[in-house]
């Protein structure tokens, strides 16, 4: 079953406001507004895929692993950036459609960026206290470490980004 063009509206505006478009945009090579658009397409291609696979319970985590891979590898970005709108997507693809999937919901990766996560756990990677991580500092080694310790922190990955939301959403004074 195919993303709905409502589905699609929606994960386009979490897309755009997660800031995946300006970390992407500056390291996309020329730099011009069409390379922005081929990655946008060929990201929706990959969740269009994953997010079938996740609606027909086979979704598999080599299945996340081999999308965040060929974004990266196509673009010439970082496994860090490749995985955010990867993952960020199907935590709320997953939310949205499937809350009470518990098998698929272990097998989600916890959104990485330096507000939720890297400020915390880099220190442990062994990187000095004082650098300041960037997606762009996140090869595919480094993200499989990092997603081990979250998963060390909390049996379900995702959870570990749901903290997060919840705070800023007692911040804002909406929950």
């Amino acid at each position: 079953m195919a993303m709905t063009t409502y589905q699609k509206s929606v994960y386009l505006i979490i897309f755009n406001t997660t800031m995946i478009s300006r970390s992407v945009g500056k390291t996309l090579k020329s730099n011009s507004s069409k390379d922005m658009w081929n990655f946008k397409v060929s990201t929706f291609r990959e969740l269009e895929n994953l997010t079938d696979k996740m609606d027909m319970g086979q979704l598999t985590e080599n299945d996340i692993l081999g999308s965040i891979r060929s974004l990266s590898d196509e673009f010439g970005i970082s496994f860090g950036q490749a995985q955010k709108p990867i993952n960020v997507i199907l935590k709320y693809h997953f939310y949205l459609t499937r809350n009470e999937d518990t098998n698929t919901k272990r097998l989600l990766h916890c959104p990485i960026d330096y507000k939720v996560v890297l400020k915390e756990l880099f220190k442990e990677l062994g990187l000095p206290s004082s650098a300041r991580p960037f997606l762009t500092d996140i090869d595919e080694e480094t993200y499989l470490a990092i997603q081990d310790l979250i998963q060390q922190r909390t049996e379900i990955r995702i959870d570990y980004d749901t903290v997060w939301d919840k705070q800023h959403l007692q911040e804002e004074g909406i929950l």
